[in-house]
């Protein structure tokens, strides 16, 4: 989709939102931001065989639109990253831009919602399509439209339910198009002011675009949340699956995050099947952990690590990244960051490869929410 035709339509909407009815444009509220950034990636193309390093510079503005209309609740937002590089070979130009609707309508014991989303992004970028080597043009994109419904059953249950219709189209690379159909049921209950648990019935269908084969996905998962104290949280969750039919071994993992005064720590292991350009649902083993530290009243640092290992591919492909950043506030508006990360992709037939960024952003950033 063309740059100038998405921000177009979304002028356009706000613009509508706004005038439409007298009395509106005093009680919406906004937020900007934008991110200027220069990185240096030893390696963008993750070749084993030409690696070769390119400058990239980086402008990513966003905007976001809040507001209500009698009972109802609507929240827009439109993003964009234009990135630049020294080497168009390596590393094409991009523009990638991004634009969501949501309408939520609340009500006693509950909410209904519907949202819409338009994404485009860098294949490599794009969740378990990155543990596969792809052209460096490659660019994935997603049209989805999703609704969810909740309603509580009683002072300690609820029960909601989601659904969502997503079209992912690949441009510059094998991968295959596809439309997936997801739909989820939950059932939650509170045994304390620290603990709850839910069950959660999903069921999917993923269909190549052009084509007659069609992968069907189901699976119950049980979860336990424990928060023992305002600082500690803990999740569980656990179940069974099956993809056509066949059984998929167990499916879920656990997480931990602990917030104090001065840290903040995620840790989070699970196994998940996602849809993917591969041609059917992708069975990934993943960890994740961040932490996070402040050093002063305006300056933190951090560390983000993360493991994805694909198997449903004969290599067990494996993409492990690894960043250490330093954040500094110089007002309310505006804040400097400068960043290393270091991605390393086992597997997939090619052996080891890797990629070194180092980076530096000034970001700005404005809410009256």
């Amino acid at each position: 989709m063309n740059v100038r035709r998405v921000a177009g339509k979304f002028i356009l909407l706000n613009g509508l939102m706004l005038v439409a009815w007298p009395g509106w444009a005093g009680s919406w509220q906004q937020a900007v931001t934008s991110r200027f950034a220069t990185e240096f990636d030893t390696n963008p193309a993750m070749s084993p065989m030409y690696p070769g390093g390119v400058r990239r510079n980086v402008f990513a503005p966003g905007y976001t639109l809040a507001g209500k209309v009698g009972e109802s609740e609507i929240k827009t937002g439109l993003a964009f990253q234009f990135a630049r590089s020294s080497d168009k070979n390596l590393s094409p130009d991009s523009d990638s831009p991004s634009v969501y609707i949501d309408w939520m309508r609340p009500s006693d014991a509950g909410e209904f919602g519907i949202s819409s989303r338009y994404t485009e992004i860098a294949t490599r970028d794009a969740g378990v399509d990155a543990t596969g080597l792809v052209p460096a043009d490659s660019i994935r994109t997603s049209r989805a439209l999703s609704g969810r419904w909740s309603n509580a059953m009683s002072e300690r249950s609820s029960l909601s339910a989601n659904g969502t219709y997503e079209r992912v189209l690949y441009k510059g690379s094998n991968l295959v198009d596809y439309v997936t159909r997801t739909g989820d049921a939950t059932l939650s209950y509170s045994w304390s002011d620290h603990s709850s648990s839910f069950l959660r019935m999903s069921y999917a269908e993923y269909k190549p675009l052009g084509g007659n084969f069609l992968s069907r996905f189901a699976n119950a998962i049980y979860g336990l949340n424990w928060n023992p104290s305002d600082y500690l949280e803990f999740s569980l969750q656990m179940g069974k699956t099956k993809v056509s039919g066949q059984p998929m071994g167990t499916q879920g993992g656990g997480a931990m995050r602990y917030t104090g005064q001065r840290t903040q720590l995620s840790l989070n292991a699970d196994r998940q099947l996602s849809p993917g350009g591969m041609g059917g649902f992708v069975k990934a083993d993943q960890m994740r952990a961040s932490w996070n530290y402040a050093l002063g009243d305006h300056s933190n640092a951090g560390f983000d690590f993360s493991w994805h290992k694909n198997l449903s591919i004969l290599q067990n492909n494996i993409r492990t990244s690894t960043r250490v950043w330093l954040q500094h506030n110089l007002n309310p508006s505006w804040m400097v960051r400068a960043n290393y990360m270091r991605t390393v992709v086992q597997g997939g037939g090619t052996g080891s490869v890797s990629s070194n960024i180092l980076g530096l952003s000034l970001v700005y950033s404005y809410s009256d929410f």
